[in-house]
């Protein structure tokens, strides 16, 4: 492979966030890898990548010798597209904020390349090489040159799949905040995939852990039962072409709850075996001063409402927190009216309804 495609090969790989030949490298370690490549290719002692997005700060990545690069007020005034030397940069020498001293012309500079290219209106991004003794060579300059068909592709599709995740991170956090979560399985039973730290959740939660070969560590009662639905549900999928009927229901725990709705989907263009889990959620787990915070009680009654929003009686309360049954009562009625409520019903709504659940 040449040069080009390296570098070509590792900036598209940078902005996927992977890359095949290395699945465990991601993120920041790519775009170091990106300049890398073009350091090695233009033998350039220091390498980086900044880039300016409206209203948001400049971000950007950096190998080899400390250098900050070039600063803002000379990338402004330098034309997108063109490939600069340390001559004839705007404002050469030290006004362009190059490293150590250097003669107004330019001459005492260290050797420098500096490319600026603009993304749509108003984003640029800025690609500089710098290294010690002899300039860089035409070539060198031309590698630079040849990214720029390139960058604004690259670029506007990294930042676009940095916001999918984050967006995809924030329904990963509300789904475990409300006890939901989905595995991908084979018709074996094999889990293929599962929702981020969902594995994690259910060994803490109900001793459900992921078996070696890949399938849940269940009763046997609950393993199969979970058989039955994936066959049921993967002769449907076969049948009816990817869509199944009703979901198949499995109970993986008793106590806690942990259910599992399986069904035949189309899932990234494939038909796949699609389980949507729900476990159920203790108001005991919540912080007691987020519920105090929450509907304005003291830490006293915001206990005594996560017993009754767990299905605990106002006696089975009043043993779990050490009280008397008298003291239950009254600090039962205390909650009522600073809640709004009727009753244990109605306090058991507000808090499920509520958004305490988030944090």
């Amino acid at each position: 492979m040449s040069d080009e495609s390296e570098i070509l090969a590792a900036l598209f790989a940078a902005s996927l966030g992977s890359d095949p030949e290395d699945p465990a490298t991601s993120g920041e370690a790519l775009w170091q890898g990106f300049l890398a490549r073009l350091a090695a290719a233009t033998h350039a002692e220091s390498a980086l990548l900044r880039l300016a997005w409206p209203g948001r700060p400049v971000q950007g990545w950096q190998i080899g010798a400390p250098w900050e690069g070039v600063e803002e007020a000379v990338v402004e005034r330098m034309r997108s597209g063109r490939v600069y030397s340390q001559v004839d940069i705007p404002g050469v020498g030290a006004a362009a904020g190059l490293a150590g001293p250097a003669a107004v012309d330019g001459r005492g500079a260290m050797p420098l390349r500096a490319l600026r290219w603009r993304i749509g209106r108003e984003a640029r991004v800025l690609i500089a090489l710098r290294r010690r003794g002899e300039d860089f060579r035409a070539v060198d300059g031309l590698q630079l040159a040849n990214l720029t068909p390139y960058l604004g592709v690259a670029l506007t599709g990294w930042r676009q799949l940095e916001q999918a995740r984050a967006r995809a991170a924030l329904d990963r956090q509300l789904a475990a905040a409300l006890g939901a979560g989905w595995l991908l399985f084979a018709p074996s039973g094999q889990v293929l995939a599962m929702a981020e730290g969902l594995a994690a959740q259910l060994e803490a939660l109900a001793g459900i852990a992921l078996r070696p070969d890949g399938r849940l560590s269940l009763s046997e009662p609950s393993a199969q039962a979970l058989r039955q639905a994936l066959t049921t549900a993967a002769r449907d999928g076969t049948a009816r072409d990817g869509v199944g009927g009703a979901p198949g229901r499995v109970m993986l725990s008793a106590e806690p709850a942990v259910e599992l709705f399986l069904s035949p989907e189309s899932f990234g263009g494939e038909t796949q075996l699609v389980g949507r889990l729900r476990h159920g959620l203790s108001a005991r787990d919540l912080p007691p001063g987020r519920l105090a915070a929450g509907f304005g009680l003291s830490r006293s009654e915001a206990r005594l409402v996560a017993c009754l929003c767990d299905g605990l009686s106002l006696a089975e309360a009043a043993d779990e927190l050490g009280w008397t049954q008298e003291t239950a009562r009254s600090t039962s009625k205390q909650v009522f009216a600073r809640m709004g409520v009727r009753g244990q019903t109605g306090v058991l709504r507000r808090v499920l309804e509520s958004g305490v659940w988030w944090g």
